[in-house]
């Protein structure tokens, strides 16, 4: 039985391999790869953005209080809400 014929890498042809080398242009064809499905990210990973993102918002808080900004603080606060909803959402949490 006949081997598959595959694309050599080097002369670009359809060939069958013989003895790991393509016959047409004798260099050494690799196997093809496979496509294995890439590993799911940690759980740290998939939330590192959301916790950097409210860490962010609670500093921005931190400082319109101490700046004494209402509107700072307000806009701030509905950010972290914000940010809340898209956790609960993104994580299908009831």
């Amino acid at each position: 039985m006949a081997g598959t014929p595959t694309r050599c890498g080097y002369c670009g042809r359809q060939t069958v391999t013989r003895a790991g080398h393509c016959p047409s242009c004798g260099q050494r064809k690799t196997a093809p790869k496979t496509m294995d499905p890439p590993e799911p990210p940690s759980t740290w990973r998939a939330i590192r953005a959301q916790v950097t993102a409210a860490a962010v918002t609670l500093l921005v808080i931190i400082a319109a209080i101490v700046i004494g900004s209402q509107v700072l603080l307000f806009l701030a606060i509905l950010v972290l809400c914000a940010i809340a909803v898209l956790f609960v959402v993104a994580n299908g949490m009831p």
